[in-house]
């Protein structure tokens, strides 16, 4: 009697092999695309919002001067659109709009999270002295807060001696 030799049914995944590799790879490319275009776009609305805040940066005005108030109800002049504040030169709490010498200790903790302080200081890197809208942007973002007591800004300096800078 002769004996018949049946091989084993393949499974689906083994019939398509092929199929589900070319597959598998499409997914993975059309997910890489996706996540590209996602952060290109966001990183490209991040830079549309410093652009923004870059224009609209106030001018620093000296203290003890008067700044003209006009009214833009009637006019459509373009040329004056970013406002004018008023920094004043206070003691403790620091907080947005002050001048003093401690904000520059905080404008350099803040440097070490790499945050964007503008180009204004001595070595064009944010680090100037003034409390303004970028750098009140940067406390929130990396410490959580808006307003520096002394205790804060000693903490700050310890950090820095540590880092090295």
């Amino acid at each position: 009697m002769k004996k018949i030799v049946t091989k084993p049914k393949k499974t689906f995944f083994e019939q398509n092999k092929d199929l589900i590799v070319v597959g598998s790879v499409i997914v993975v490319l059309a997910g890489g695309a996706v996540a590209y275009m996602y952060y290109k776009k966001k990183k490209d609305q991040k830079e549309g919002d410093l652009a923004q805040n870059q224009e609209s940066t106030p001018q620093i005005i000296p203290i003890n001067t008067t700044i003209p108030v006009s009214s833009s109800s009637g006019s459509s002049s373009s040329s004056s659109s970013t406002p004018r504040i008023k920094y004043v030169k206070t003691g403790y709490p620091l907080k947005y709009r002050t001048r003093h010498q401690d904000v520059k200790t905080l404008q350099a903790y803040l440097k070490i999270y790499k945050e964007n302080l503008g180009k204004s200081g001595s070595k064009r890197d944010g680090v100037d002295g003034v409390f303004g809208p970028l750098t009140l942007k940067a406390a929130k973002k990396r410490l959580g807060k808006s307003e520096f007591t002394e205790k804060d800004i000693a903490g700050m300096r310890r950090a820095l001696k540590m880092v090295g800078k």
